[in-house]
């Protein structure tokens, strides 16, 4: 079902939309609906900005950290010890 959306312009920018639209051979509707749908698509979601915002603020931080291959290593290795009787 579609759903009617009015939008209101000043002339200037109306007439700009129909140049962007004649430029594409699009109507002003069509060049609007994809518009939106490319915006909505590049938005990151609410959960993707709160996961980067996260990251950026523990980035701040200078934890130590060992070689990926050592830690790799010593978590399997207590993975192992564990499963031992």
């Amino acid at each position: 079902m579609s759903i009617r959306l009015q939008v209101l312009l000043e002339e200037e920018e109306m007439a700009a939309l129909k140049q962007l639209a004649r430029q594409e051979n699009m109507t002003v509707s069509e060049w609007v609906r994809r518009a939106v749908k490319h915006e909505m698509r590049e938005r990151p979601g609410k959960a993707a900005q709160t996961k980067l915002e996260t990251v950026r603020s523990f980035a701040r931080y200078g934890f130590p950290v060992a070689d990926w291959n050592d830690m790799a290593a010593e978590v399997e290795s207590g993975y192992l010890d564990g499963l031992k009787p």
